[in-house]
């Protein structure tokens, strides 16, 4: 008899040890499997939730640029890419990008399209998620400062009569949530937002400006 339950718990185990992993996945299970090197691997850019990227171009860059996101009244956001374009300049200059919160609504400034077919929009990844609703502009006043959630910098490559232009800076990226990371998180409510401040390239700075920032709604 002992042989039989022994056979019997060696043909039940052994059917599910093949199937896979166990997973669960919210309110459901599934099953995970592993590759021929015995790993088990994720597939990334496969996320659900909705993602968006807010760009704007074409920014003079002699004076303070800026780009305001705020949240929709039911949808917050996670920021998971922040990139910065500029530009030369006849003067040398130190140009500090700020990333801060802030805590009440910001005014003016030049919208940012939703879906917008230009130098200014604020797209879906994937199309069928719905467009993002948040208040989202360039060069705007932003609303109460709230907490420094980073800075960065560098120097601008200076002109020089007489001499070879240098070449321009490339663009200069800020990922977050990289190896299991926080990334930047902004609550629901119109009240809050971030605000990516980028100081000025200096004299003789073309309009090559830009900022790009890559947000997931939540």
């Amino acid at each position: 008899m002992k042989y039989l339950w022994l056979a019997l718990f060696l043909l039940l185990s052994g059917g599910a040890f093949a199937q896979g992993i166990p997973v669960k996945s919210g309110a459901t299970s599934d099953l995970a499997t592993v590759d021929t090197n015995k790993n088990l691997r994720t597939n990334i850019g496969q996320s659900t939730r909705a993602t968006y990227i807010a760009s704007a171009g074409g920014l003079v860059t002699t004076a303070l640029y800026s780009m305001q996101i705020e949240s929709e009244v039911s949808r917050g956001f996670k920021i998971s890419k922040i990139c910065i374009g500029t530009s030369t300049a006849t003067a040398a200059a130190l140009q500090t990008v700020t990333v801060r919160r802030s805590t009440a609504a910001g005014s003016g400034g030049t919208t940012v399209t939703a879906e917008g077919t230009g130098a200014l929009a604020v797209s879906q990844l994937v199309p069928g998620t719905g467009n993002w609703g948040g208040r989202t502009v360039h060069t705007g006043t932003a609303g109460t400062a709230g907490a420094l959630l980073d800075t960065w910098g560098w120097t601008v490559p200076e002109l020089g009569a007489g001499v070879a232009d240098p070449a321009g800076l490339a663009v200069l990226c800020r990922t977050y949530g990289d190896n299991g990371e926080q990334m930047p998180a902004v609550s629901s409510g119109t009240a809050n937002g971030v605000s990516i401040a980028v100081t000025a390239a200096g004299a003789g700075g073309l309009a090559a400006g830009s900022i790009s920032v890559t947000f997931i709604a939540e």
